[in-house]
């Protein structure tokens, strides 16, 4: 099992931030908690950084672990220039998922939400790296 350290209520500090979640649902809500507030802290797009990490994590719940079998999904972050946020998980890296109808929207939304995206996969997983902006309130678009 995953280490999960209760949600604390000062945002953590992000220049060594790693959390540790089992592939369940409510982990998306821990992560997006989480990373929200060190997006407060750092001056990234608080809404952009809930989306993005809603969506990363939750395909991470949703599609590395389809044989069921229990898995982690890592989420750290680091401050330096952009908060830059990765969520890795160890399961069976993006494929062909015979069931679904076609992509989701979860990539869409992480690339709109993100300033860049980086993602990386094969048999032992998946790495997303999203960068978000820092100042001026996280806006990409200055408005």
């Amino acid at each position: 099992m995953a280490d999960n350290p209760p949600v604390t209520a000062s945002p953590p500090d992000c220049a060594d931030f790693e959390l540790r979640l089992d592939a369940q649902p409510s982990s998306v809500t821990r992560a997006r908690r989480q990373l929200a507030a060190i997006a407060q802290q750092a001056g990234a797009s608080v809404d952009d950084v809930k989306v993005a990490v809603s969506e990363a994590v939750g395909n991470a719940v949703l599609h590395a672990y389809r044989d069921g079998s229990p898995g982690t999904v890592t989420v750290t972050a680091r401050c330096e220039e952009v908060l830059e946020v990765t969520v890795a998980d160890d399961g069976a890296g993006m494929s062909p998922n015979v069931d679904s109808p076609g992509l989701g929207i979860g990539i869409s939304l992480i690339t709109q939400a993100a300033e860049d995206v980086q993602i990386g996969t094969s048999e032992r997983g998946t790495k997303v790296t999203m960068t978000f902006s820092l100042g001026a309130e996280g806006d990409k678009e200055g408005g």
